[in-house]
């Protein structure tokens, strides 16, 4: 009985599955039920063209959906590197910079000023107004040392 009424759906039924799909891609995030979609017109244009058995046709959508997830993702992800890989990691960018300390190192601790920001360090005691590198960086606290002479 329910072979007989999905055997019955004929093509169309992929067709309406894979635009249902590529629908809930726009209303959901993710970028998964796309390839979900075109895997589902593709067998609908299977089904179309061949006349298989509906239960070759689920595993041709699984193969299809399977092998698109994974070429589409991967295909996405490597083409979403950024122009700016240090964005969204400031601490990071400061590395190998020079700066002024605006307050002593004293007990290990100081503070930097960087643009209009200022940034806690540990490094060696030293005065205020010494010229520091930024070598490291734990958290939000940056690790200096010495940029002038030894």
């Amino acid at each position: 009985m329910i072979a007989d009424f999905v055997e019955g759906l004929g093509p169309w039924a992929w067709w309406v599955g894979g635009v249902v799909l590529l629908a809930l891609e726009i209303v959901l995030p993710g970028n998964v039920f796309v390839w979900f979609g075109i895997a589902a017109i593709l067998t609908g244009v299977a089904a179309m063209f061949t006349d298989l058995a509906w239960q070759v046709l689920l595993i041709i959508f699984g193969v299809l959906s399977l092998v698109l997830v994974i070429v589409g993702r991967g295909y996405f992800a490597r083409g979403s590197q950024s122009a700016e890989p240090l964005l969204n990691r400031r601490a990071d960018s400061l590395i190998g910079r020079v700066y002024v300390l605006s307050e002593p190192i004293v007990g290990g601790s100081g503070t930097i000023r960087v643009n209009d920001a200022n940034w806690r360090v540990n490094g060696p005691d030293l005065p205020s107004g010494t010229r520091v590198k930024v070598v490291g960086h734990d958290g939000v606290v940056l690790t200096v040392a010495s940029a002038e002479g030894p």
